[in-house]
């Protein structure tokens, strides 16, 4: 079973519909996949109208060029009726797409033409639709597949060649004809393979005709669409020179000239030329003769086995000279030899070469001969021209009917030209009435002569390999460069001529004659110049014809004066003398002045230096820009003279008829199934057959070639993929060097911080070894401080970088300080062991600023707050010297606070609720029972933490209203500092503190313990600074004040959040309220 039954056909279908699935195509095709019985007029219909790529077709084809809308749908008739249309625009090839067979070979009622026709015509309709989707790699892959590759990319050439010339977009123009190229070069380098490997073949298909393409050749598909590439290709160039000679061998120098005398005298054909094509060519050997399989060669009797033997004894005896004798091949006959030399289109094209030359001097004679007196010679010019004119006509419908190009201006500018001369010609040379008008029909004469003189250039000079290119280079110089040239220069040429006219000869008489003199002036001055334009005559000097005021000018000329008049007589009304603008009464005489040699001289300076050599230079860039282009299209117009002249016949106007009716005659002579089958070159070509052989070839040369071709690309793309590689790895290699340097810092980092653990660890050892001795300021502001210090952050993963002890200070110097910065979301919700659990309705509870949104500015000894933030005030610092003079702590570059205890670690706010200072209360409510001390603690839910009463302080509020605040929430135990709504903002000392606190205690427990109000409170300021908190950064630091409330002993609910508690040793409660309560207790001991 074959690989293609197992491939699911809506795979296929969806990689046709979908762009850039190449690849898949190309497996189907490689296995052989049956493209005819898929496509058939609906399923081409299908990808047109389902094709995913819905850029190029629809904006460049369907409405650029079928000037359909956008919103119109694709029709059946399009696939029908428009798609030859546009195929035929394009590349002049009719009826391509037969849709009647696609459909007939894909539900298998295709019995006319055999398998490999339908799957030929298939893969057609696919490269027409992948190129009308520009699809050039689609193209290439069917290409590869094709059983005529070659045809196929020079169809696709020439469909990619009309879509740019009809496509008005200029950059995807630009683009299509970059593709045009790519596939100029693939027909190219499949021609230069098949000549590498099999000439014979590689050359015969140059002239085989293929039905599908309107039964033309390569090249004349490869001519019609101007495809120069290929017919410069130096292959398809060795092929016409053969071609050109008929493929008859001359021998040494002087070819053409020795076939054209072969020709004309016959005999010499047998000295110079040979025949290899009429040659009998020897048959095909039988499948005996074919070695076996083993690689033996079987003869097929014994006496060709003994002839074997003989040979290879001779050659082994050294008797090889008896295989060297020469063969004699008997020349070919007669006829056909003669035939031969004259079907070549190198004896025809000098033949009309030789013809035209001899018309020439006919035509010359005539204009030179006495008119009215030699009707005979103008009825043999009239005869040839008429003739010639023919000859033109026929080739133009030889050409239209085998779909060939024609080059319509050229063409046409022949015909419309010699039509005109004929007729022309005929009224004033040959008619009766000749005689009314010589001079006219001489004139007519002469133009005819200047005709047929120049048309030398295109239709015989071009076939020179010298004078063809410049021929073509001067033709562009006079086409484009001297018609730009002559629009550049006419502006000045015009004024000048009248301004000559009217400065040196101001009085010429207007009679016409002046406009002729300034032309004939103007003009003639391009090729030399007057030198004697403003000399001075004698005859202009003599008195007599001096202008003076006084000089009596009669009022009508006499001859060679002028007096310009009205229509009475009268100038005006002024003197005659007053009009005469000249210094002579001769206007002949030309006015000398200033003004003169002034125009004069710009006209020659700008003429001859500035306008003569930029001609000059068009010429030379002109010529330089054809040096790369003029080889390649002289080559192309040269295969044109050469098919052109392959169709003509052998003998020139007027005997041309003669040659038609004999190559009709041999035509019908042919069998029925050569006609047709090669060019008309008179001899029968022996380059490859139509058989399956040859497909089978041309088929498996594609493969090789394209598979060549994704080779060089593999190669060539090598390096670039080897540098990616080595590029990767060399990326690779650097991150993992990163990675490594990363990895020993953190292990450096890891030491150090085991460094630092090991110092704070005894730090912290000695610290609770001496934290029972230590007073409270000693604890809260220690030198230098170690809870600020400590990795770290409280509540995060956010590591400190380690200060050394005596780094700690601002003022000494330490490189490459950059601490990681870090900024809490909401500080009342971070500050551990916090008991201020107020509501986020009060004002400030928890402020959230951005670095870029702080500027803070030095104020006498505090910091205050961005403008912006409306509810900012000012923040004295609690931190005082030993003299109670408040400390002035600084600002760095940034205007960012720096903790006046020195570097921490860590710059930002932290979990603090601003930068600079925090400030923040503790107020510690003790009495005394028997001989202990108790406390209050504040069980904070939810975890039930104990700690001092305490809470920060706000915007607008002083630590002695926080302190009634707190005092308020133990007396009525509330966990919200504003339960009750009290107002105590106008307590800023300590006495009004007293006063508010004594009214708040007596007005609570007077009632309910009896005689309270008589019994003592006292109230103190225990501390007030600095707090060393694990909480403080660079730029955001803890300060604290402690107050002792005394009161008289009394019970508590056991189910109030607030407790009593006797001072012990260990107290369970966080360091800093744990020395509070120490120092108050000792000091109570005492």
């Amino acid at each position: 079973m074959c690989i293609f039954f197992q491939l699911p056909v809506q795979a296929f279908e969806m990689a046709l519909i979908l762009p850039g699935r190449e690849k898949f195509v190309d497996f189907y095709l490689l296995q052989q996949f049956p493209v005819r019985k898929y496509l058939s007029h609906l399923k081409l219909l299908k990808l047109f109208r389902e094709a995913k790529d819905r850029q190029f077709f629809p904006e460049h084809v369907w409405e650029g060029i079928l000037r359909y809308s956008l919103t119109q749908p694709i029709q059946p008739e399009f696939i029908v009726a428009d798609l030859n249309k546009l195929i035929s625009k394009l590349t002049g090839i009719r009826d391509y797409i037969d849709v009647y067979e696609l459909s007939a070979s894909a539900f298998g009622e295709n019995t006319s033409v055999d398998v490999s026709t339908a799957e030929r015509k298939a893969m057609n309709a696919l490269l027409v639709f992948a190129a009308l989707f520009n699809r050039p790699n689609l193209v290439k892959v069917l290409i590869k597949y094709s059983s005529e590759p070659l045809l196929q990319a020079l169809f696709a050439e020439s469909l990619y060649h009309g879509l740019y010339r009809n496509v008005s977009h200029f950059a995807m123009s630009e683009v299509l004809q970059f593709t045009c190229n790519q596939f100029a070069q693939i027909a190219t380098d499949l021609l230069d393979k098949a000549v590498t490997v099999s000439p014979i073949r590689g050359h015969g298909i140059l002239t085989r005709r293929f039905p599908d393409f309107n039964n033309k050749t390569p090249l004349e598909i490869a001519y019609d669409t101007n495809n120069k590439q290929f017919v410069a290709h130096t292959n398809v160039q060795s092929w016409l020179d053969q071609y050109y000679f008929n493929f008859v061998k001359v021998k040494g120098a002087w070819d053409n000239l020795k076939l054209f005398l072969s020709a004309i005298f016959i005999f010499p054909m047998y000295i110079w030329l040979s025949f290899p094509r009429l040659r009998k060519v020897p048959p095909v050997p039988s499948r005996d003769d074919i070695p076996s399989q083993d690689g033996v060669f079987r003869p097929k009797s014994a006496q060709d086995a003994e002839k074997i033997l003989a040979k290879v004894q001779r050659i082994q005896a050294g008797e090889q000279a008896a295989d060297r004798s020469t063969e004699v091949v008997p020349r070919p006959p007669f006829m056909e030899m003669l035939r031969a030399v004259w079907a070549a289109p190198a004896v025809r094209f000098y033949t009309w070469h030789m013809f035209y030359w001899m018309f020439l001097i006919l035509i010359c004679v005539d204009i030179m001969l006495p008119p009215c007196r030699f009707i005979g010679v103008d009825i043999a010019v009239f005869v040839l021209t008429i003739s010639m004119w023919c000859e033109i006509v026929l080739r133009t419908v030889y050409d239209m009917q085998r779909f060939r190009r024609v080059h319509w201006v050229e063409r046409s500018y022949d015909l419309i030209s010699q039509t005109v001369f004929n007729i022309l010609f005929f009224l004033y040379r040959i008619a009766p009435y000749r005689y009314d008008h010589p001079f006219a029909g001489r004139v007519i004469l002469a133009f005819g002569i200047v005709y047929y003189c120049y048309r030398v250039w295109g239709w015989f000079y071009y076939m020179d390999k010298t004078i063809g290119p410049l021929i073509r280079v001067t033709v562009q110089m006079f086409r484009l460069d001297l018609s730009r040239w002559i629009v550049l220069i006419a502006p000045f040429l015009i004024s000048t001529s009248l301004i000559f006219m009217g400065v040196i000869n101001p009085d010429w008489p207007a009679t016409g004659d002046d406009w002729r003199h300034a032309f004939y002036r103007g003009i003639f001055n391009l090729f030399g110049a007057f030198n004697n334009e403003l000399e001075y005559t004698p005859a202009c000097e003599n008195p007599g014809t001096k202008v003076s005021p006084n000089s009596y000018l009669p009022s009508a000329p006499n001859g060679n004066r002028w007096i310009h008049k009205n229509r009475t007589g009268l100038a005006d009304g002024q003197p005659d003398y007053r009009c005469w603008s000249g210094d002579y009464n001769n206007y002949n005489c030309a006015t000398i002045s200033f003004w003169s040699y002034f125009f004069v001289i710009q006209y020659y300076v700008f003429l001859k230096l500035g306008m003569g050599n930029m001609l000059t230079a068009f010429y030379v860039t002109r010529n330089i820009a054809a040096a790369r282009q003029g080889p390649a299209v002289w080559k192309y117009h040269r295969c044109r003279i050469i098919l052109d002249y392959a169709t003509r016949t052998s003998l020139p106007p007027p005997f041309y008829a003669l040659g038609y009716i004999y190559k009709m005659i041999r035509y019908c002579m042919k069998p029925k199934g050569s006609k047709g089958s090669h060019l008309s070159s008179g001899v029968a070509t022996t380059g490859g057959n139509d058989s399956g052989d040859s497909f089978t070839y041309w088929k498996g040369l594609a493969l090789e070639y394209f598979r060549g071709k994704e080779m060089q690309e593999n190669m060539a793309n090598m390096p670039r993929q080897q540098l990616d590689m080595l590029t990767g790895i060399q990326d690779d290699l650097t991150v993992l060097s990163k990675k490594l340097a990363a990895a020993d810092r953190k292990i450096l980092d890891v030491e150090e911080s085991t460094k630092q653990t090991g110092v704070f660890m005894q730090d912290t050892a000695g610290h609770v070894m001496h934290k029972k001795q230590a007073t409270l300021a000693e604890i809260a502001q220690p030198w230098p401080h170690k809870l600020a210090r400590t990795s770290l952050y409280p509540g995060t993963t956010v590591a400190r970088t380690f200060i050394p002890n005596d780094k700690v200070d601002w003022k000494e110097p330490l490189d490459d300080y950059r601490p990681e910065q870090f900024d809490g979301k909401s500080a009342k919700d971070k500050i551990a062991g916090s008991a201020d659990d107020r509501p986020r309705s009060r004002k400030n509870s928890d402020i959230s600023r951005k670095d870029s949104a702080l500027n803070l500015q030095h104020v006498g000894g505090y910091n205050r707050a961005d403008s912006r933030i409306s509810d900012a005030v000012p923040l004295p610092s609690w931190i005082t010297t030993s003299d109670k003079v408040p400390v002035d702590y600084s600002v760095n570059e940034y205007g960012l606070p720096l903790n006046p205890f020195g570097r921490t670690g860590l710059q930002g706010r932290g979990s603090l609720q601003r930068l600079g200072p925090n400030h923040k209360v503790f107020f510690a409510i003790t009495n005394r029972q028997g001989d202990g001390f108790r406390f209050i603690v504040h069980q904070v839910p939810p975890k039930n933490i104990s700690l001092l009463p305490q809470s920060v302080v706000g915007n607008e509020e002083t630590e002695y209203g926080v302190a009634c605040l707190i005092l308020d929430a133990f007396l009525f135990d509330s966990n919200s500092l504003s339960g009750r709504d009290q107002d105590f903002s106008d307590i800023r000392s300590l006495q009004s503190m007293y006063d508010a606190v004594e009214k708040q205690v007596k007005g609570r427990l007077s009632s309910i313990i009896e005689n309270f109000d008589r019994k003592p409170i006292s109230l103190r300021e225990v501390y007030r600074g600095y707090c060393d908190s694990p909480l403080n950064t660079d730029n955001a630091w803890l300060e604290v004040v402690v107050f002792q409330l005394s009161l008289p002993a009394f019970g508590i609910d056991r189910f109030t959040s607030y407790k009593w508690r006797v001072y012990s040793s260990d107290a369970g409660l966080p360091d800093f309220d744990a020395a509070i309560v120490r120092q108050l207790a000792t000091e109570y001991s005492l």
